[in-house]
């Protein structure tokens, strides 16, 4: 043994999937940690005609090994980063750290879905409050594309 001390340990980054070649659609990056509402939002982009990636975000939950953003941890995410738009809620573990990133204006625009009471934040964002209903969710990621 070498006597030397490990680090101490912290929660793992999520690992997200990467981007595939662009091809010529828009990108949309969805983070969502309900399963059911990730996936139906993307079938519904990609029907909608976007390219998709989907990110379930970080994890805290008991009895599961907890993860963190590497938007928060890192500064950047390769997801974000090669995102024209990204659909966030306010339901995200971390939320008000990742959307704080998220709103400042070198990162992709913003969608924020959430209760009323939660939204209303300064920054750059399109909110839409729950439920979000499908021509809802289509609305917003098209006027967060077009609006400066």
């Amino acid at each position: 043994m070498s006597g030397r001390k490990s680090p101490p340990s912290s929660p793992p980054l999520i690992h997200p999937e990467e981007w595939p070649a662009r091809s010529g659609k828009a990108r949309v990056l969805i983070e969502n940690p309900d399963r059911a509402d990730l996936w139906a939002h993307a079938d519904l982009l990609r029907k909608a005609g976007y390219d998709v990636a989907m990110c379930g975000g970080p994890t805290d939950v008991e009895g599961q090994e907890r993860t963190v953003c590497p938007l928060v941890a890192e500064g950047h995410c390769p997801l974000v980063d090669g995102a024209d738009v990204v659909v966030s809620t306010t339901s995200l573990t971390d939320a008000d750290e990742i959307q704080a990133r998220l709103r400042t204006g070198a990162a992709p625009a913003l969608v924020v879905e959430g209760t009323a009471s939660e939204l209303g934040r300064e920054g750059n964002a399109v909110e839409i409050a729950f439920p979000v209903l499908p021509t809802q969710l289509v609305d917003a990621v098209e006027r967060a594309r077009t609006t400066p």
